[in-house]
């Protein structure tokens, strides 16, 4: 009886601290998404240039 309340106890501080990084990762990565602004994403292409001349 002894053993499973310490395997319970030992359990559970490992998954607080899982807890608490995966929290802090989303919280960097929003923090990280939020300082670009909607344009960052974006790829200028060129357009080809229509000359008049030809036709």
């Amino acid at each position: 009886m002894i053993y499973s309340e310490e395997k319970s106890a030992g359990l559970a501080v490992p998954l607080i601290v899982i807890l608490l990084a995966i929290a802090g990762i989303v919280a960097v990565l929003v923090a990280i998404g939020d300082r670009h602004d909607s344009t960052a994403g974006r790829v200028w292409v060129p357009q080809a240039q229509q000359q008049g001349a030809g036709q």
